[in-house]
């Protein structure tokens, strides 16, 4: 969120009655949301999560039908040249010091990650500018910053080649300790993922770091160039791939005297269950509230619902919406289900009248019915995190075993509708079964303007299921379920 939406978020929040407060704020965030979700499908942005790793493999899987051959564009064993830092530049011709004087490159409106918007407004990046060539293909790390919770790495790459290339993969290694690539992200700046002849294109890796690691200022950032022809996609062979590593320096402690942190140790309470605040931390790149959801609790919590979180100082008050999250999906540092991260925007630290977390329910689904138990034959759900799954009728072509299933969400426009599933089952007999992949096309939301929203998951038991000993049984992971309650507690700074 830019600081002129939050202005006028905070603005209008002091229009209204004290007593309306709770009605309003939720109405702001949904319009401030749905102007930002619509911002975002006008835009022409690619983006790839390295934990996924499924867009090169799809592409390849959609071409293998084509025959076209392709010249190799790259012998791995071939030595790269590596560049000395602040000599070589690409377009903007020879760098005489270590300044980072490159965020216009990098300052687009489709990048909205609010710590990296930060990070280039308030002149965070360190310099790098050291890059590898190898058979006609340049890598450039230009900068990076980092809080020693999230990473970003801005590097372009430079095609010299007569053929066109895509970036296939890309790894940041920190001596003893590789970066997580669960929740590693690449945000390209315009274009797409292939690379013309000719062409400079400009990318920022990012990633969520482990605090319980104590990284080293070693880094080696890698990148894999891959040819863009079918067979290339197809193939696993070196013979279509270059691979270039460029190792640089970076201070994980680099804005460690620009922090602040105080331990709270709140519990807040919504649908009956404990959230408990254990730390708020204030970087020059981000304000991180990490939370852990009381084992005791009769629901596995999804997320909060619209947290915000407001300082109080004398008679200025500053809300901060809309954050990130940093939870067991898309960081391996977060590996306790019962633990998570919001990820608000940078806000100066200064000491507060007061400090308080308010949320408006939260998604959650009881921890005894985190399962989706089906009978194939019958086609009946015997069993289900709620009563409103329901499986879509079976098209036309395609396997009686691959199912769609499919539910009604009210209050959707808080959630990030990400159900998530075992990729295995089990047969009434105890047997454990794969997942097949699926024919259908589900798994995403369409939310109204009344906040419902209709949710398909697909999955693919197979076209022997139906032989299998019934019911079949599926182990489900995350599944939202709204429960609205409005709440906020008070996070005092311990002396």
């Amino acid at each position: 969120m830019t600081e002129k939406e939050e202005h006028i978020l905070r603005q209008n929040a002091q229009e209204v009655q004290q007593q309306a407060e709770s009605l309003q704020e939720m109405k702001i965030y949904n319009a401030m949301k749905e102007g930002i979700q619509q911002g975002k499908q006008r835009e022409k942005r690619l983006r790839y999560s390295y934990g996924l790793g499924g867009a090169v493999a799809a592409a390849a899987a959609v071409l293998l039908t084509f025959s076209l051959l392709e010249t190799p564009i790259s012998n791995v064993a071939q030595e790269g040249v590596a560049q000395e830092p602040g000599i070589t530049r690409v377009m903007t011709g020879e760098k005489a010091s270590q300044n980072w004087s490159d965020s216009e490159l990098f300052r687009t409106p489709s990048i909205k990650d609010p710590s990296f918007v930060t990070a280039l407004d308030r002149n965070l990046i360190q310099p790098v500018y050291k890059s590898v060539e190898k058979n006609g293909l340049k890598v450039e790390v230009l900068g990076a910053v980092t809080d020693g919770r999230k990473v970003f790495v801005l590097h372009s790459i430079r095609n010299n080649t007569d053929q066109e290339v895509r970036r296939a993969d890309g790894t940041l290694d920190n001596g003893a300790f590789e970066v997580p690539s669960i929740g590693a992200w690449l945000d390209i700046i315009g274009g797409d993922s292939k690379i013309a002849a000719g062409q400079t294109c400009y990318y920022v890796y990012y990633a969520n770091l482990d605090p319980a690691v104590s990284y080293t200022k070693e880094m080696k950032f890698q990148v894999i160039l891959t040819g863009t022809s079918p067979k290339a996609l197809a193939s696993s062979s070196n013979e279509y791939r270059t691979s270039m590593d460029i190792e640089f320096e970076l201070d994980p402690l680099m804005l460690e005297d620009q922090k602040h942190t105080i331990y709270p140790d709140r519990t807040l309470t919504l649908g009956g269950q404990h959230i408990n605040v254990r730390q708020v931390l204030y970087t020059p790149l981000s304000t991180y509230v990490d939370l852990e959801y009381d084992p005791a609790n009769s629901k596995h919590i999804s997320e909060l619902i619209n947290p915000v979180l407001i300082n109080k100082k004398a008679e200025t008050i500053e809300k901060l919406y809309y954050p990130g999250k940093i939870f067991t999906y898309n960081s391996v540092g977060e590996r306790d289900k019962t633990k998570a991260t919001l990820v608000f925007k940078a806000s100066e630290y200064n000491p507060l009248n007061s400090l308080s977390l308010k949320a408006f329910g939260i998604s959650a689904s009881d921890k005894a019915q985190m399962q989706i138990v089906i009978d194939l034959n019958k086609r009946e759900i015997l069993e289900s995190p709620e009563n409103g799954l329901v499986m879509a009728e079976q098209e036309e072509g395609i396997g009686a075993g691959d199912i769609l299933f499919r539910r009604e969400i009210k209050n959707a426009q808080w959630l990030y509708h990400d159900t998530e599933v075992e990729n295995s089952f089990t047969d009434a007999k105890g047997q454990i079964h794969k997942r097949q992949e699926s024919r259908h096309y589900g798994g995403y939301t369409t939310t109204n303007k009344t906040g419902a929203s209709t949710d398909e998951i697909p999955y693919n038991f197979g076209e022997e299921a139906q032989d299998y000993p019934q019911p079949l049984t599926l182990k489900v992971l995350k599944y939202e379920i709204p429960i609205m309650d409005t709440q906020a507690v008070e996070l005092p700074e311990k002396k």
